[in-house]
């Protein structure tokens, strides 16, 4: 291991030496519960805990048994029942609590008498707010679980999301299973991959928020990610390391298996402070935090969008041969930012050979374009949905470039009709599943409102044929430097 120091997380550090592994602890009741409680449901439906989770169980169709839990009463929602869970008629894999913290003891003790395996605590007001009361509640409750064998996920957090077992605290997602999974220490951040990855067309395999991890942290769901058949991506967003061995560890079996995507929030001093005030953790040095992830080859982002771009690459993309980018577009300005943006992040623009540049003179008019790299073409071209494909196909047709980035201004197609915009895009899509080369569509929508419905809809035609679509040339180059970056690290192993 690489023997450097990591600030630990506050109040709860089981300090593990660095290059001692750990077993793994089986959270297969977690992630696929056979039956689930819902303590502190609500006869309101519009309630917090009804809608995250009793509305979410029944909107996915899950399979297991549901018990809400309170009692005042006899049924939530069309489902029956229980004043507690020793009332509930069997032992349950997984308890949603969502009762003030002050009651969570009295719970927690409920749990382990009532021989419960896995408690989220959606319940805030403890360690997070670095009042010692509130950070001696939050020890009491992990003493109990602790003495119990109850295993805790939190406080502070959302829990589980795994559409293909049908639970989960988000209901609107992509409902198929994909290849990305996440752990993040925000419920926030959670939510928002969800609902980012249901427009953007990336579907999760799975997911859980974590909060002040309390018990469970980072390194056991980097872990169990690292080892799950059915994850081949890691994506994280992390505040805290309660264990800086154990996690070392798990960050080693995560980035020897597959592509681990990591945004770390405090890596400056004010985000340190927000990050001790939100689930109460200690952040660590930037310059430690970079040196680890430089070592165990992670792949760092600075924000959720740009993780969102990643696994959008690495779920859609085949990995490129190498760097080179052909770059088809319309409008001068545009095509030398595009250019710029691309060799700024670290992938080329090859000229095209003049043998190229004569093909595509064949049917491009001349006045006002460009024909090298990035294509500039003209007007007329790009209006016809048939011409624009025949540039993407030549372009993609040389073997010089290892990558293809297709422009669609719809800020402007959106002025002809979407019936025009449907037949360039249908067109470019026919070419992306016939070049064999990868290749991202952008749509360019410059914010407009009636721009960004035609590009919605657009998308998820895109979607369907299995091409990836970005907002910008920025956020394509970013993604696709990621994607090459980690096979090329891959390939010298």
């Amino acid at each position: 291991m690489c023997g450097l120091p990591v600030a630990s997380g506050v109040a709860f550090d089981r300090e593990t030496p660095i290059g001692q592994n750990c077993p793994m602890p089986d959270l297969t009741p977690l992630f696929f519960p056979a039956s689930v409680a819902i303590v502190g449901a609500s006869s309101n439906p519009q309630a917090l805990v009804n809608r995250n989770y009793v509305r979410t169980l029944l909107d996915f169709g899950y399979k297991g048994r549901v018990y809400p839990v309170n009692p005042h009463l006899s049924e939530v929602m069309g489902i029956t029942a229980y004043p507690s869970l020793l009332d509930v008629p069997e032992p349950v894999d997984y308890v949603v609590c969502g009762l003030p913290a002050r009651l969570t003891p009295g719970l927690m003790e409920q749990c382990v008498a009532a021989r419960a395996r896995m408690v989220s605590l959606y319940s805030a007001g403890f360690g997070e707010t670095a009042e010692p009361e509130r950070l001696e509640l939050e020890r009491t409750i992990a003493d109990i679980a602790r003495r119990g064998g109850v295993r805790i996920v939190g406080p502070n957090c959302l829990g589980v999301h795994n559409p293909s077992a049908g639970v989960s605290f988000e209901s609107d997602c992509r409902r198929d299973r994909g290849i990305v999974s996440f752990l993040s220490q925000s419920g926030g951040n959670a939510r928002d991959l969800i609902r980012v990855g249901r427009q953007r067309g990336i579907s999760y395999c799975k997911g859980i928020s974590y909060g002040n991890a309390a018990d469970l942290n980072e390194a056991d769901f980097l872990q169990y990610f690292a080892a799950d058949k059915d994850t081949g991506v890691i994506g994280a967003y992390i505040e805290g390391i309660k264990e800086p061995g154990r996690f070392l560890d798990a960050l080693m079996q995560g980035t020897e298996a597959k592509p681990v995507i990591v945004l770390k929030g405090g890596r400056t001093p004010a985000g340190a402070r927000a990050v001790n005030s939100h689930t109460g953790a200690l952040a660590g040095e930037r310059e430690v935090w970079d040196a680890i992830c430089r070592q165990r080859k992670v792949l760092q982002v600075e924000d959720i969008e740009e993780m969102a771009d990643i696994f959008l690459a690495f779920s859609y993309l085949d990995p490129p041969r190498g760097r080179r980018v052909g770059i088809i577009g319309i409008g001068g300005g545009s095509s030398v930012q595009a250019a710029d943006d691309c060799e700024r992040i670290g992938l080329t623009v090859p000229p095209l050979p003049s043998a190229l540049r004569e093909e595509l003179k064949a049917f491009t008019p001349l006045t006002g374009v460009g024909l090298s790299n990035p294509i500039d073409t003209a007007a007329d071209v790009y209006w016809d949905a048939e011409s624009y494909a025949r540039t993407v196909r030549l372009v993609a047709g040389f073997d010089g470039v290892d990558m293809v980035f297709v422009v669609i201004p719809v800020i402007y197609a959106v002025m002809r009709g979407t019936h025009v915009l449907g037949e360039q895009v249908e067109a470019i899509v026919r070419v992306a599943q016939e070049c064999g080369k990868p290749l991202a569509m952008v749509l360019r929508t410059g914010g407009m409102v009636d721009a960004e419905t035609a590009a919605a809809e657009m998308r998820e035609h895109c979607i369907a044929a299995r091409v990836p679509v970005f907002p910008g040339v920025r956020h394509a180059a970013r993604a696709v430097h990621h994607l090459a970056w980690y096979y090329e690290k891959r390939s010298v192993e």
